[in-house]
């Protein structure tokens, strides 16, 4: 089982272009759970998932560096087969692309902005719930608050006052945040997806 990412910006009408793209792109090259990545459209883009487990932290780490920069994207995780065909995700197919595909079409009529659809209703709705209950804090995240957390899931192994030392504030500062975005129950939410959803599907999705 292979994981695609397929997002969009949001309100990208609203901002320059090279603005939003710049920063897309230099994310998108910076992280290490993804193998391929194609921009499209404009303000779209689609992901191949190294680590199909961490593609829910593929989608925070995307989601907290954009906020960084005041941008806001939408997101839809696609699970299942991928055929992969000339090393090119452009061209490439497989149930995988296809759940992502028509999930990101519907994020916003369905006016959520990160979702998963792996075939199986039955654990991909308690995963959908819980990422809706989720994203009522997670899209409120101010972009100093999405600065920190976005250090903490990229070095999960330092301490806040290291965070702190490397973003040039107090230690203090650091923790204050971390506390607003909610740190604990995004850690919590990721667990669910790594150890109990994902594992889940492992055992009982058809693709």
């Amino acid at each position: 089982m292979k994981a695609i990412i397929a997002g969009d910006i949001i309100s990208s009408q609203q901002m320059e272009a090279s603005f939003f793209l710049n920063e897309l792109d230099k994310v998108l090259n910076q992280l290490q759970e993804v193998d391929l990545f194609h921009i499209y459209r404009g303000d779209s883009f689609q992901l191949l998932i190294k680590e199909t487990s961490t593609a829910l932290l593929v989608c925070l780490k995307i989601k907290t560096a954009l906020k960084r920069k005041g941008i806001a994207a939408r997101m839809a995780i696609g699970l299942g087969d991928v055929e992969l065909i000339q090393n090119n995700i452009a061209i490439s197919t497989g149930s995988a692309f296809t759940r992502s595909g028509a999930l990101l079409d519907s994020l916003k009529e369905l006016k959520q902005n990160i979702m998963v659809d792996s075939g199986n209703t039955h654990y991909d709705t308690y995963m959908n719930t819980s990422l809706q209950l989720a994203l009522t804090f997670m899209d409120s995240w101010t972009n100093n608050g999405a600065e920190v957390l976005f250090e903490v899931l990229n070095h999960p192994d330092q301490t806040q006052q290291q965070i702190g030392e490397r973003l040039g504030i107090k230690q203090s500062t650091a923790s204050r945040r971390l506390d607003r975005v909610q740190l604990k129950e995004v850690q919590a939410l990721l667990e669910l997806f790594e150890k109990y959803y994902f594992k889940d599907i492992n055992h009982g999705t058809t693709i």
